[in-house]
Formats: structure tokens, sequence, C-alpha cells
């Protein structure tokens, strides 16, 4: 499908914003992964003294919550379509449309 250049400079713009939504996102599940291996006993004292009762669960539901964002936001702004896991398609696998 054909274009018009208003539509294509459209799709950058909101690829832009999605892909710095993205970008954003990924700080609490790197945080996250960071808690897990201070938290982690059996590597010796912990560096952050907490139970694993709390962090494990508090763990999980952040990393199901940035999956469900991801899964949402990380979509083309032109037919919807996931975009896969890179982080910076320059057209959409789907319709061909231009995002960088």
């Amino acid at each position: 499908m054909e274009y018009t250049e208003q539509q294509k400079e459209s799709f950058r713009a909101e690829f832009a914003r999605r892909r710095r939504r993205q970008l954003v996102a990924s700080v609490p599940a790197a945080a996250v992964a960071i808690l897990v291996v201070l938290s982690d006993r059996r590597r010796g004292p912990p560096v952050v003294d907490l139970s694993q009762g709390v962090v494990l669960p508090a763990c999980v539901i952040v990393i199901l919550a940035v999956l469900a964002f991801s899964w949402r936001n990380w979509r083309c702004p032109a037919c919807d379509a996931y975009l896969g896991r890179g982080t910076g398609p320059r057209f959409c696998p789907r319709c061909a449309a231009p995002l960088r």
C-alpha cells in the first residue's frame, strides 16, 4: 500500500513515541533483574535485605506488567502488527510502513 508523505511522517512520529516508551519500560525490568541478583542469599550475604517471599512475587508482577505493556505498545502505527524483538526496525514487517 502506498502512503502519503503526511501519513509516513505521522507513522514515524508515532513510532518514535512508542520506541521511547518501550525504552523507558525496560528500566523497571532491569531494576528487577538487579534486585534479584542483589537479594540472592546463595551468593553470600545479600546486599538488599529483602525476603525472597517479597522479592520474587514483586519481580514476577513487574515482569508480567512490562511484558503486557510491550505486547500492546510495540506495534506498527499503520497496521497494528507486532514489530518483533528488535528495538529499531526501519519498516513494518507486515505492511512495510516506514518507521524511521
